[in-house]
């Protein structure tokens, strides 16, 4: 059998191309023809290589050399190299058209795969915050009842108001109507308002007894200071009472009092 003339492989008769180092092997009479790039032996009317597509036409080409000139052994290939017996342009038609194929289909299954246009979502219309409840009116807390000692501070503060003010009227309302000797003492009061004028009058309770609903006992001081009006002489005094209080027609009044040293 014949041997490859670059690796001495065996190959059989109109084998194109050696299937080891992938050497041109027909026309051998017409001397050897290297590529430039990878040495090995290729067809005289090649334009690129079938090994590594080098040009060899023109300047770069290889020049024919004679057989006895071949490569050694030692220099082909290593063996169990593929052989590429198809021409580079057949293989760039084969690839472009795949190319053209993939395309053509992708758009085939993209018009029968596209979904149908679904009307536009039209988004729910916000409503407007309903105006937060008026707050409930403030429940103004229930007034406390007055204590004892309040609604007895009261009484002697009306009498006090008559005194400065001179109103025998409202002082005589101050006292109950069964107060001893009632008449003598608003006759003793405004023989008193004609010779003194009061500078100052006021008074401290303490010793509060309430006697069921309607009576009370306390201990009242009063601080007078008086002016004579015919000589202008100033007068201070301090008068204790143990009085006792009576609430008649819904006030209180005094019923009873008896100074005290």
């Amino acid at each position: 059998m014949p041997q490859c003339p670059h690796c001495q492989t065996e190959y059989e008769e109109g084998q194109r191309y050696c299937k080891i180092c992938g050497s041109y092997l027909l026309h051998r009479e017409n001397g050897d023809t290297l590529c430039p790039q990878c040495g090995i032996r290729v067809s005289q009317h090649q334009e690129f290589c079938h090994e590594c597509d080098a040009p060899l036409k023109g300047e770069a080409a290889a020049a024919t050399v004679p057989a006895q000139e071949l490569p050694s052994p030692a220099a082909a290939p290593t063996p169990g190299a593929p052989s590429k017996g198809v021409q580079p342009w057949v293989i760039g038609l084969l690839i472009g058209a795949g190319v053209i194929i993939v395309v053509l289909l992708i758009l085939l299954l993209t018009r029968t795969q596209a979904p149908t246009p679904s009307a536009p979502t039209v988004p729910p219309k916000a409503e407007a915050p309903a105006p937060p409840a008026p707050a409930p009116p403030a429940t103004p807390p229930a007034p406390q009842a007055p204590s004892l000692k309040e609604e007895l501070q009261g009484a002697l503060s009306t009498m006090r108001e008559a005194r400065l003010k001179k109103d025998i009227i409202q002082l005589m309302n101050c006292y109950s109507v069964t107060l001893p000797d009632l008449e003598e003492k608003r006759r003793e009061t405004l023989k008193s308002w004609e010779n003194y004028d009061y500078t100052n009058l006021v008074f401290t309770m303490d010793e509060i007894q309430p006697l069921g609903v309607d009576n009370a006992n306390a201990k009242v001081t009063w601080y007078v200071d008086i002016k004579n009006r015919r000589t202008g002489e100033l007068i201070s005094s301090t008068q204790t009472y143990q009085v006792r209080f009576a609430k008649e027609l819904g006030q209180w009044r005094i019923r009873s009092l008896e100074e005290t040293e």
